[in-house]
Order: structure tokens, then sequence, then C-alpha cells
């Protein structure tokens, strides 16, 4: 007992790397063992007893989230229902409660800071409240979620059917996780002029989506193709050790300086956010934008309920995280507004009184602790791209930053509409096409999703952050040195559009160039950089 109450306290490293200690599920094997008697081998027998009790909780689990495709048509029906019935969700009247709540996230989500998975944590459960029923994840990290034709690519059947039959009434109705009310009832698409008709009224998606077979294949398979790409960025943010910058960090530590005669220029030296929350980010938005066009302005995406089963897979990979790192430290005053409670499970748009407001600290607790858990996904998971050479597999966060290089942006705030940057290294003239998984020219994507409306509560952080993307399977790929002075591309597309923007367009924009920089991009001295072409920069 003694034992174990030291291990399961983390009193008691695995190793002198202090940082380690027995998993969860290690832990509850040592207890099962010591309980069945200390067995040696096979053949001990057994001597069952309650000699170590299970670990209490500090509160029950509420809610379990269960992965959607292991849900049976008839729980999937009831969860489709509470949407139908407590929402009012294919209702575009500004007074529905489905309106009511998908302004909550366009009037006051929080991205590119410390608080953005963690606002959208309690975003979820705010809703979880409300109808009273967990809501289903969809495992996008799926091991096969990449391949055409398999059960986990595209977005699950469940939203995608026409229809569904409400439990209680036996009424056949149109499916609210697909026909469901867009913002004011006009989809985006409407919005901007590029749709027009009956169909306006509900959120739409890439209509690749809801194409099967032969029809349109070459188009989807290279759209869920670039789904590993994005997979890969979870991992590789999964690995780091600390979470994120400080909440409201105000500049650039001097540390990071190397050289002050003469006097450098403070924009060669920012400080990099090299971490999960801050490689985190850029799959979450490049999957919001690959899923578009609704899903792909923080404007419109909370009036598609596919929004919250991507969402509870984002929380579920934040809670990989939190759980792997018991000891991550965070700035736990910061309020979620506007929501209120340790639970958030309720909101306020006025209270003055900041204490009442859910707290950042509240929301990065194991989820147990707030009252909810996850289900065990269908699908095998993915775990890097185990079909690359040894070469091109990331390791541990500190090989990972020595090796580099890495594509960097500084200065990344929030921008109005939504755009794509896809990046490449030694191909001067790159197309749209060439942004394709196994070219390997082809470094990945940052997408940069709109806040869709004017900022008029300060939610959007003023002096800018850095963000990264790996740039050196590409360079081991093509065989590369630094000495070989390789040259890193780019394309800006607006995501509405597909419109590529000219240089003065993307140059007025705030952190839509990267650098390529060698070893530890927190620390390296950006090199010199020169334009070719107005998208090529060395």
């Amino acid at each position: 007992m003694t034992i174990y109450n030291h291990l399961a306290s983390r009193n008691m490293p695995l190793t002198t790397d202090t940082s380690q200690f027995w998993p969860i599920d290690a832990l509850e094997t040592f207890r099962l063992w010591v309980n069945q008697g200390w067995r040696i081998n096979e053949g001990s027998p057994f001597d069952p007893a309650n000699r170590i009790p299970p670990p209490d909780l500090p509160q029950q689990v509420k809610r379990v989230r269960p992965d959607i495709r292991s849900l049976s048509a008839g729980e999937i029906d009831v969860y489709r229902a509470r949407l139908d019935d407590v929402m009012q969700i294919g209702d575009p009247d500004s007074g529905s409660p489905w309106q009511r709540y998908a302004y909550v996230h366009a009037n006051w989500c929080l991205h590119y800071q410390e608080a953005f998975a963690l606002w959208h944590r309690a975003y979820l459960l705010y809703l979880e409240e409300l109808i009273d029923h967990a809501i289903p994840f969809w495992d996008w990290m799926a091991e096969d979620a990449s391949v055409d034709g398999s059960p986990e690519a595209g977005i699950p059947q469940p939203f995608l059917d026409e229809t569904y039959i409400h439990p209680v009434t036996g009424e056949k109705r149109p499916n609210p996780l697909r026909y469901a009310a867009a913002k004011d009832g006009n989809s985006k698409l409407c919005a901007i002029g590029k749709m027009s008709g009956p169909d306006c009224r509900f959120v739409q998606r890439n209509p690749l989506f809801y194409t099967s077979g032969e029809t349109d294949r070459e188009g989807r398979t290279k759209l869920y193709a670039m789904a590993r790409i994005f997979q890969q960025q979870v991992v590789d943010a999964l690995k780091f050790g600390t979470f994120s910058t400080p909440q409201g960090f105000p500049g650039y530590p001097w540390a990071n300086i190397q050289e002050f005669d003469p006097p450098q220029p403070d924009d060669l030296y920012p400080y990099r956010e090299v971490n999960f929350d801050g490689l985190f980010e850029q799959p979450h938005d490049n999957y919001h934008g690959w899923l578009g066009p609704d899903m792909g302005d923080n404007a419109y995406t909370a009036f598609d309920p596919l929004f919250f089963s991507y969402h509870a897979n984002i929380d579920r990979m934040l809670e990989v995280w939190i759980r792997n790192h018991p000891d991550a430290q965070f700035t736990t005053q910061t309020p979620l507004q506007p929501f209120l409670g340790p639970g958030a499970g309720e909101v306020s748009f006025s209270t003055a009184d900041h204490w009442r407001y859910t707290s950042l600290g509240q929301m990065a607790q194991d989820s147990r602790r707030i009252g909810y858990d996850y289900g065990e996904p269908v699908a095998r998971q993915f775990q890097g791209d185990t079909s690359l050479p040894q070469a091109r597999r990331t390791s541990a966060s500190a090989s990972i930053l020595e090796r580099g290089p890495w594509a960097v942006f500084d200065g990344v705030r929030c921008t109005h509409d939504s755009y794509v940057i896809d990046v490449f290294i030694n191909l001067p003239e790159p197309t749209q096409k060439d942004a394709a998984w196994g070219n390997k020219h082809y470094v990945g994507r940052f997408s940069r999703i709109g806040m869709g409306i004017t900022d008029d509560k300060g939610r959007c952080i003023t002096h800018g952050v850095s963000r990264v993307l790996n740039a050196g399977p590409s360079i081991r790929a093509l065989e590369l040195q630094q000495s070989d002075e390789p040259q890193i591309s780019f394309i800006v597309s607006h995501l509405d559009s597909g419109r590529v923007l000219t240089a003065e367009e993307y140059r007025a924009l705030p952190g839509f160039i990267p650098k390529l920089i060698w070893g530890d991009p927190r620390q390296t001295v950006v090199s010199r950089t020169r334009n070719s072409g107005g998208c090529c920069m060395q």
C-alpha cells in the first residue's frame, strides 16, 4: 500500500528524470496484481482481497463522451433529438437557442493565446449542460482517417444522413447534424455571394465529403490525404513538455539576444512559442479550413453541429497532454468569459465581477476532476507516419528542436478573413496543386481562420505570437544541408474563393511571411532573407 501510494501521488519518479512517473494504466495493473495475491507466475494461486481500494475521484464523472462511431442508430438519434428539441437547431430566428448559443462563439472565442483550447473546453461543457447529453467525439486521429474508402475517412455518417427518426414521437425529421440553421439563416457561401437557393438556410461543408465511390475520387483522395499532415502535426505537438506562453505575455525576453553590439532590432529575436499549444492550434485551424466553408470562419463555425464533435476530439487530444503533464503550470486566474462557475454551466454577458467567471485554471484540470471523461476510440490511433524513412520521423521534443529546420511565422495575430498558407522547400514557383501529401517539397499548411467580425472585446492579442512548421521532413527527404542554402517558398490563398494573393496583399497581413531557421527556433538568429519573385525567401 505504501509503495502504491507513493507511486500514485507521483512522489516516486521512474528514473532520475523527475518528470517521468508511472502511467495510470500501470498503476492500475499494479493495484490489481496486489489484490490478486502478488502472484509470481501463471501457476500461482489467487488470493483475492481488497488490499488496495480503487482511487477516489474528487467527484463523480457525470458524463462520458463516446466515439460517435461506437453509438447505435438509436443512441445517435437521441443526441439528434436533444439538439432538435432543446436547441431548436433548425430555427434561424435570432431568438432561437441554437442561434444564441452559436453567437457566444462568434462574439467571445479566444485564439492565438494560452486560453485557446481551454476556452473551447468551457464552451462544450456549456452545451452539454443545456442539452443534458454528452457530445460524441469525431475521431479524426484514427489511423486510416486519411485513406479514401476507409470508414474513418471524411466526416462521420451521422453528419451525412438526410433524415432521422425521433425516438419519442417516431417522426421522420431532417437530420439536425446536417441541416442546422446557419448564422442568421444564411450560410457563409451565400453571405459572400457564391451560392443561392434554399440551402442557404443551412450550414455548408466541402461538397467532396458527400461523394463516394468513383464520383470525384481524385479530388476526394487528395482532400483526405491532407489529413495525414494535420495528424502528424498533432503527434508532434503532444511531444512538447510546456503548454503555452503565459497568458498576456507582453513582449520578448532579452535573454534570447546573443549580440548587443551593434544593437539588434527586436524583430530578429522574438520569443517563439515552441510548445504544445503553439503547435496544436495549427492543425486545429487546418481542420477548420479543410472542412469549410462555414467551419472556416470563426463567425460562422459554431453554427455547424460538426464543430462540437470535432472540438470534442480537440479536447480529447488536449486531455492526453494534460494527463501526461500533471505538473504543468498555467495562468490560472485568467477569466474565460462569458462562462460562470467551475463547470462552465452558465453564462453572463454583463457581470463586472471577474471572480464569478470560469477561470483558465479550472478548465486546465484533468477532465475527470471537472466531471467528464472520454470513451475508447473505435479505431486504432495514428501514432506518426511509419511509412517514411526513420530520418523523416520526429522524436522527442528536444530532438525536434535541435534538428529543425523550421518555417517560422512571427507576429501572428487575428485576421478578419480566412487564409491558407502552403509552404514548400526548393520549389521556386509552387502552385496550389503542389500542396499535396507525398510531395517531398511540401512542408505543410498553416491555415489562418479569420474572426469574421470586428473584434470589439479585446479578444485578439495585439503584440502577436510565433508559429512554426517543421520543415525537417522535407529537408531530409530532399537530402539537403544548411550549406545548400535551400529556399522556402509559399502560396497564400483566400480560403473562401481559393484566389492566390499577391505579394503586396499578403505583406499587409500580420505574420504571413515564413523564415527558414535551422536549429532551435527559440534561440537561433534569423538568417538574412531575400525576396525571389515575391514568394520565396532564403
